[in-house]
């Protein structure tokens, strides 16, 4: 299935509701993101029957650690949990983490392991070939992203790698968000909610001009 979305977070906690989670790059940088209402891993705790975050950031994780947040640190490239968790988890949540990675493969593999039978991961990344990176190109001569992204993913090769990773894609959404709501200025709002309307009508009529996408994958089935 390939359809449209606009509501990146409470698309994943509606996957989430009720289910072993796993979190993955769940710190989300800094510590002062993890005091804010909107920091995904808190809202999932509400939700999920259970939740294990993992991330590389070792001090941040200590402070969260010490406030009773089940938090592992650990590089997502070379994970394994299994002993701790041999059952496995039914999501397991990659939302922006793949294109800060050096070797996304590797990561993918070890995220096949701590799935749950019928688990599903749920991942989300920036399309290469999203309006914004378009214009970008065109007005800037390259495009503007975060200095620690390693890589931008295509609707083609996010799901060929998913495949050589012995994953599956069971659904695939187009997203754009309206991050002015993330903004405190003004301008910078405008600015935001400016783009949205463009990206969404652009959208409407060619869908793959969106910014970013969602993949569920799933282990894929042995053949006998």
């Amino acid at each position: 299935m390939i359809s449209f979305r606009t509501e990146k977070h409470q698309f994943i906690i509606d996957h989430c509701r009720e289910k072993k989670v796993l979190d993955i790059g769940c710190v989300n940088h800094t510590l002062e993101a993890t005091t804010r209402p909107e920091w995904l891993h808190g809202k999932l705790r509400e939700v999920a029957k259970s939740l294990v975050g993992l991330d590389y950031e070792e001090t941040i994780v200590k402070k969260l650690q010490d406030k009773g947040w089940n938090i592992i640190v650990s590089d997502a490239q070379n994970f394994n949990i299994t002993k701790k968790y041999p059952l496995g988890f039914d999501v397991i949540v990659v939302s922006d983490v793949i294109e800060h990675l050096v070797n996304p493969g590797a990561f993918l593999s070890c995220v096949r392991k701590h799935l749950a039978p019928g688990g599903i991961l749920l991942l989300t990344t920036p399309h290469a070939y999203g309006l914004a990176f378009f214009l970008e190109v065109v007005l800037l001569g390259e495009e503007n992203i975060n200095d620690d992204h390693t890589m931008t993913f295509s609707r083609k090769n996010i799901y060929w790698l998913l495949e050589k990773c012995g994953l599956q894609v069971k659904e695939f959404y187009w997203l754009i968000q309206d991050s002015s709501k993330s903004q405190t200025g003004l301008w910078e709002k405008l600015q935001r909610r400016m783009l949205f309307f463009l990206q969404y009508l652009v959208a409407k009529v060619r869908v793959e001009f969106s910014k970013e996408m969602i993949v569920i994958a799933m282990d894929k089935p042995t053949k006998k």
